[in-house]
């Protein structure tokens, strides 16, 4: 980025809402990162479940499986479908492969929190408004920026909902420590609600 550039992001308050942002995209990509993990962990789950079934039962004589009172022909029907939905899960698992983009959600989570107390270092240390300190993070917020895998469309608002609630419901744990987690919860989902209400009736 050019000087002229950076000279436009010397604010502290365009830093603020750069840190900002930044916190909210660390929530987005961690969230997206523990789904996604998730994901790829139950489907190689199912793909080692149904690889054992196969190889456990494929060379299993008839009259064994004639000794358990089940029908071998079932039985070979049952191998079948084993392999098919070990296919199924191998093509889907070449596809989409959650575990690359899990790992590159991961990655970004890893720079932004990074990012973050980069941030939160230089307000804590900020004694007035240094114009030149709030340029060189501007910078390294850009490169950064330009760096991270898109947030997929479909999971932006519910993600930035999240996140802001999180906010929320993290202050109230902080000014009501001895109450439960799930009371807060429900009071803030509640509130919010009748927020809503409120400004839709206006």
């Amino acid at each position: 980025m050019s000087e002229e550039t950076a000279e436009e992001y010397t604010s502290k308050e365009e830093n603020e809402r750069q840190y900002a942002l930044i916190d909210q995209l660390l929530s987005m990509h961690s969230s997206l990162r523990d789904r996604y993990e998730r994901r790829a962990f139950w489907l190689n789950t199912v793909q080692i479940g149904a690889s054992l079934f196969l190889s456990v039962f494929a060379f299993v004589p008839d009259d064994v499986i004639r000794s358990l009172d089940y029908d071998p022909a079932k039985g070979r029907y049952l191998l079948g479908v084993s392999a098919i939905v070990v296919l199924l899960i191998s093509i889907t698992e070449f596809r989409v492969d959650w575990k690359s983009v899990g790992s590159r959600h991961s990655e970004a989570a890893r720079h932004l929190a990074e990012l973050k107390a980069k941030y939160r270092k230089a307000f804590s240390e900020a004694a007035g408004e240094d114009r030149e300190k709030n340029s060189r993070l501007a910078i390294d917020y850009d490169r950064l920026m330009a760096l991270l895998p898109p947030i997929p469309e479909q999971y932006f608002i519910p993600l930035k909902a999240s996140h802001r609630f999180k906010i929320y419901l993290s202050d109230r744990v902080s000014r009501n420590p001895k109450a439960p987690i799930w009371f807060l919860w429900l009071v803030l989902r509640l509130k919010g609600i009748s927020s809503a209400l409120k400004e839709e009736d206006g």
